[in-house]
């Protein structure tokens, strides 16, 4: 099953579109988001974010999840 925060962090990363704005608007530290949206994406054995160097976004699937979560 699939925790809430997770989704949570999902979705507010959808909205914010950075790890830093996702990390403020929760109050967690940035690698903390980080960590837990590489949990998400093993647990759906999906891609969620497309990471290139110093930029990261939702895939498709990515986008599709945020909304569901939503």
């Amino acid at each position: 099953m699939i925790d809430n925060y997770l989704l949570e962090e999902l979705v507010t990363f959808a909205k914010y579109k950075t790890l830093a704005k996702t990390a403020e608007k929760l109050m967690v530290t940035q690698p903390t988001v980080t960590r837990g949206m590489q949990k998400l994406e093993d647990e759906l054995g999906v891609a969620l974010f497309d990471r290139q160097p110093n930029k990261i976004s939702l895939t498709k699937a990515g986008e599709l999840a945020a909304q569901k979560a939503q």
